[in-house]
């Protein structure tokens, strides 16, 4: 299964939920693998650098444009899971990163720009679909999570309320702008290996969801 976790815009938690999927499902029993297609910024792979010998190996491969859909195909085989963590771009590397993608995961959060971001990208995504449609290939299933978010909020209400204009499923869970992924990420760990049981039993949410994802396309 092949899982994309992208957006046009940066700081909207791209890495962050990438490296704790990848962590929630590997304490799973998963294979799972990440494919860092962010070369400029690399952050998947330097999460993979601060990460102990003690916890589960989760090995993270940098990939350009022109690789990228070779390259997950082939760890697709090897792989119960690849993530791939997007670039913040709208060019040939994001529209590999959907074409190389069974699931789309579009992070967002309380910002009228991500929002326009999230509309621009969307619009690809649909473009990239119907040609999938026209070649008899499957769609890519396009889900948001919002993350930082207090759902009282005017601005909470409208982004969630703006999302329903869009064939996206949006998942349940919302993500808190809790320090511990930031504490975790500096130390290559996943919040499920985290003390802060909050931020764990959040995630694990999270992660239920997407497992319910999966399963519904095998």
């Amino acid at each position: 299964m092949r899982i994309a976790i992208t957006n046009l815009k940066g700081g909207v938690g791209k890495t962050t939920i990438t490296t704790n999927l990848a962590v929630s499902f590997v304490l799973r029993g998963k294979k799972v693998c990440i494919v860092d297609s962010d070369l400029g910024q690399k952050s998947a792979m330097e999460w993979a650098g601060n990460r102990s010998e003690s916890v589960p190996h989760i090995p993270v491969y940098g990939s350009m444009a022109k690789q990228l859909n070779k390259e997950v195909a082939k760890l697709n085989e090897e792989n119960d899971i690849v993530f791939i963590d997007g670039t913040p771009q709208l060019s040939e590397l994001a529209e590999r990163t959907v074409l190389a993608s069974d699931i789309l995961i579009i992070p967002i959060s309380p910002s009228i720009y991500d929002l326009r971001a999230f509309e621009s990208f969307f619009e690809r995504v649909e473009q990239i679909n119907q040609v999938r449609e026209e070649q008899g290939l499957k769609m890519v299933k396009t889900y948001v999570v919002v993350n930082r978010i207090a759902e009282k909020t005017n601005l909470g209400r409208e982004i969630l309320e703006a999302l329903k204009d869009y064939a996206v499923t949006v998942f349940e869970t919302k993500l808190a702008n809790r320090i511990a992924y930031a504490e975790t990420a500096t130390g290559g760990l996943g919040v499920a290996e985290w003390k802060d049981k909050k931020a764990k039993e959040e995630f694990e949410r999270l992660a239920d969801e997407v497992a319910e994802a999966i399963k519904s396309l095998q």
